[in-house]
C-alpha cells in the first residue's frame, strides 16, 4: 500500500457509510449512525406501534423526507437556494390527479409519469432561471412558482381551482393504511438510493465542487450553468415523484401544494437536519413533520411554538441534527484548549525564515517537484519552443473606460513572461480577457495555433490553460486530496458520471501530486484550514493536474513572507524547466519579476508600453518615468 493510498483512507471511505464524515477514530460518528440507523427500524416498524392517526402522520413524513433530500441536492450538495421547489411537488401531485380522475388511468400510471413530468418541467423551468445566479436565481424560481401556483388555482375545470381534486381513486392495498404506507416507504426508499449514489458519484462530486468555488470549477474542466441545470432537473424529478406519492396517500391535490410557503418547507428542513451530511435532511424532515402534526393539534399558537423550537435548534446547532455530535465536540475542545497556551514547533535552526504569521509554511520544506510528471490530460510538448499564446488588437471597453485598448502580445513554449504595470494599467483586463472571465470587444486570442477569442473557461482548462487568481480560489471545505481528485476527474470528463465512488479513483496519482508540492501529510486537511502559502501550493497541484500548459498567475507571491516568496520562486522555476509549462505572470514586486521572467511586458493605462527582457525593461526611460518612478 502506498503512502498516498494511506493517507486517502483516512480521508475518504466507501460503502453504505460514505455519507458520515470520517475521522481517525471511527467510534466519534457512531452516535450518528446509531441515530440513522433508529430512524430506519422506527420507520419499518412504525404500523406495529404507532396509532391509526399517527400512522398516517409517518406516512406524511416519509415522503417529507424525499422531498427534503431532493432540495437538498440543490442547496447542501450545489449550493443553489431555490424558493420555487413546491412547484414541482404540486406538479406530481397533479399529475396523478388528472390522470386518476381525467383520462381515468389507474394512479400507479400517474406515479410512474410522475418524474419525467417533473424533469421536464424542470428542464425548462431551470434553463429559464439559471440566466441569472445567487439572489437574482433564487428571486426567479420564487416568480416562477407563484405564476404556477396562479395558473393551477385560476384553471378551475382543470384542477378543481382553490378546492382542487378529491376522491382520487388508488390501487386496492393503498386503501388499507399499513399497505398505503409501505408503499410510500419503499418508493421513497428507491429515491433516495438514487439520490445517494449521485451525490457520492464523479458528478456529485462536481456539484461540491461548484458549491465550493463557481470560478475554480470552471477552471478545471466543470460547464458549472450545465451542472446546475441537471441538478436543478433531478431535484425537481424528484421532488415531483414525492408529490405523487402525497396525492395517492391523501387522495387529493390542490393549489396550495405549490404555494410559496411550501417552498420554505424543505429549506427549514434541510437546516434543522444538516445539509452537509446527506441523511440530515432526512431527519429534519422527520422532525418537521412530527413536531408540527402535535403541535397543531395542541394549541393555536402553533406556528409561533415552531417557529421558537427551530430558531433554537439553528442557533444551537449549526450543522443541524445530525452535525451535534460534531458541535458538541467542537464546544468541548474549545473549553478544554481554553487558557491553553499554544507552542511554536521546533527547528534546528533557529534562525531559520518564517511565514508572515510566524510560522514557517510546511509545504516549501517538502518540496519534491522533479518526482512528479505533469497531468496526462493536456501532456507538455517536450522540447517544443516556438510561440505558444498570441494576442493581436485586443479591447475591452466598460462604459467610458477603456480597461484594454488594443493590446498586442506573444508568449513563448516554455518561458515566464511578466506582465507589470501601475494599479489600474488593464494587467486583470488582459487576464480576464485571456482566461475567458469575460468576452473582448475587438481583437483575437490564439492559444497553439487555435482562436480562443471568448472561449469559456472549462474549454479553456481542456485545451491547457490553468489560472491561479490574486486571492486563492480552491475548494474551501473540500480536503487537500478532494481538491485536487476534482482536478483530475474534471479535466478527464469523469465528472459527467452520475454513478460510481468518486472516493475511490485516482488515488495514487492524486498522491503524487501532492507530494510533489509538500502536501501530502496534509491531504486529510479542509483546503481553508491550510496557511496562505500552502493554499497557493495547492492550486499549483490543482494546474499540474489539469495537465496546463499555459499557466496563469495573478500575483503568486502576494501576502508570502520573503521565505515564502524564495521557495515559491523555485517551484515555479521547476515547473518551467522540468515539465515545460509556460508561466504568465502579474506581480508588482519586481524583486520577483526581474528574478524568474525571461520576457517582460509593462503596461500603463490599458495599452502595451514596452516589452522586452528584465535588463531591457529595467532601464527603458518609459518604464522608469510611468512605472518605476523618475528618480529610479
Amino acid at each position: 500500500m502506498t503512502p498516498a493510498t494511506k493517507v486517502e483512507q483516512r480521508t475518504h471511505r466507501s460503502g453504505v457509510w460514505a455519507w458520515v464524515k470520517p475521522g481517525d477514530n471511527p467510534v466519534r460518528w457512531f452516535g450518528l449512525r446509531a441515530a440513522i440507523l433508529a430512524l430506519a427500524v422506527a420507520a419499518l416498524t412504525a404500523p406495529q406501534w404507532l396509532s391509526p392517526g399517527d400512522e398516517y402522520t409517518a406516512g406524511l413524513a416519509v415522503i417529507a423526507i424525499l422531498f427534503a433530500l431532493s432540495y437538498n441536492l440543490l442547496l447542501g450538495t450545489t449550493g443553489m437556494v431555490s424558493f420555487g421547489h413546491a412547484a414541482f411537488y404540486g406538479v406530481g401531485a397533479f399529475t396523478v390527479a388528472l390522470i386518476a380522475t381525467k383520462t381515468h388511468h389507474s394512479a400507479i400510471e400517474g406515479l410512474v409519469l410522475s418524474p419525467f413530468i417533473g424533469a421536464i418541467s424542470g428542464l425548462a423551468i431551470g434553463a429559464f432561471c439559471l440566466r441569472a445566479v445567487r439572489l437574482y436565481f433564487s428571486l426567479l424560481t420564487l416568480a416562477v412558482s407563484q405564476l404556477l401556483y396562479v395558473a393551477a388555482f385560476e384553471a378551475y375545470s382543470i384542477t378543481g381551482g382553490d378546492n382542487g381534486i378529491h376522491g382520487i381513486n388508488v390501487p386496492a392495498f393503498m386503501v388499507d393504511p399499513n399497505g398505503a404506507y409501505y408503499f410510500v416507504l419503499g418508493v421513497v426508499a428507491v429515491g433516495a438510493l438514487i439520490l445517494l449514489v449521485i451525490t457520492h458519484s464523479p458528478f456529485g462530486s462536481a456539484l461540491n465542487a461548484i458549491r465550493e468555488n463557481r470560478r475554480r470549477a470552471a477552471f478545471i474542466g466543470i460547464s458549472v450553468k450545465l451542472y446546475e441545470l441537471a441538478a436543478f432537473t433531478i431535484a425537481a424529478s424528484l421532488a415531483s415523484v414525492a408529490g405523487a406519492l402525497y396525492a395517492m396517500y391523501d387522495q387529493q391535490a390542490f393549489p396550495g401544494l405549490m404555494f410559496w410557503t411550501q417552498s420554505g418547507t424543505p429549506v427549514v428542513m434541510s437546516l434543522i437536519g444538516g445539509m452537509r451530511v446527506f441523511f440530515g435532511p432526512a431527519l429534519g424532515a422527520a422532525f418537521y413533520t412530527i413536531l408540527a402534526s402535535k403541535v397543531q393539534n395542541t394549541t393555536i399558537y402553533w406556528d409561533l411554538i415552531i417557529g421558537v423550537v427551530l430558531l433554537v435548534i439553528v442557533l444551537a446547532l449549526p450543522g443541524g441534527l445530525a452535525g451535534a455530535p460534531a458541535t458538541i465536540r467542537g464546544a468541548l475542545f474549545r473549553q478544554r484548549r481554553r487558557g491553553a497556551t499554544p507552542t511554536p514547533p521546533t527547528t534546528g535552526d533557529l534562525a531559520a525564515p518564517t511565514g508572515a504569521d510566524g510560522w514557517t509554511s510546511p509545504a516549501f520544506n517538502r518540496v519534491a517537484l522533479s518526482e512528479v510528471k505533469v497531468g496526462s490530460a493536456i501532456p507538455a510538448v517536450a522540447g517544443a519552443f516556438g510561440t505558444l499564446l498570441t494576442v493581436r488588437g485586443l479591447t475591452k471597453r466598460f462604459g467610458g473606460l477603456v480597461a484594454a485598448d488594443g493590446v498586442d502580445l506573444t508568449v513563448m513554449r516554455q518561458s515566464v513572461h511578466a506582465i507589470i504595470g501601475p494599479n489600474g494599467a488593464g494587467k486583470s483586463t488582459l487576464f480576464n480577457l485571456v482566461s475567458g472571465d469575460i468576452r473582448p470587444d475587438a481583437g483575437t486570442v490564439v492559444f497553439d495555433g487555435v482562436d480562443i477569442t471568448g472561449a469559456p473557461p472549462q474549454r479553456l482548462a481542456h485545451a491547457g490553460i490553468g489560472r491561479a487568481f490574486q486571492t486563492t480560489a480552491v475548494f474551501p471545505s473540500l480536503s487537500v486530496f478532494d481538491n485536487v481528485r476534482l482536478a483530475i476527474m474534471g479535466i478527464r470528463g469523469d465528472t459527467r458520471r452520475p454513478f460510481g465512488i468518486a472516493s475511490r479513483l485516482y488515488r495514487d496519482r492524486v498522491g503524487e501530486l501532492l507530494g510533489a508540492v509538500g502536501l501530502l501529510e496534509h491531504a486529510s486537511l479542509k483546503a481553508s484550514e491550510m496557511s496562505h502559502g500552502d493554499q497557493r501550493a495547492l492550486e499549483l497541484a490543482i494546474s499540474l493536474a489539469v495537465g496546463a500548459r499555459l499557466l496563469l498567475l495573478d500575483e503568486p507571491t502576494a501576502g508570502m513572507s520573503p521565505y515564502e516568496t524564495r521557495q515559491t520562486l523555485e517551484l515555479l522555476r521547476t515547473v518551467t524547466s522540468t515539465h515545460g509549462v509556460t508561466l504568465l505572470i502579474t506581480e508588482h514586486d519586481m524583486e520577483v519579476v526581474f528574478g524568474i521572467a525571461r520576457t517582460v511586458t509593462v503596461m500603463a493605462e490599458g495599452k502595451v508600453l514596452a516589452e522586452g527582457t528584465p535588463d531591457q525593461v529595467r532601464v527603458h526611460p518609459d518604464v522608469i518615468r510611468v512605472y518605476l518612478g523618475s528618480e529610479a
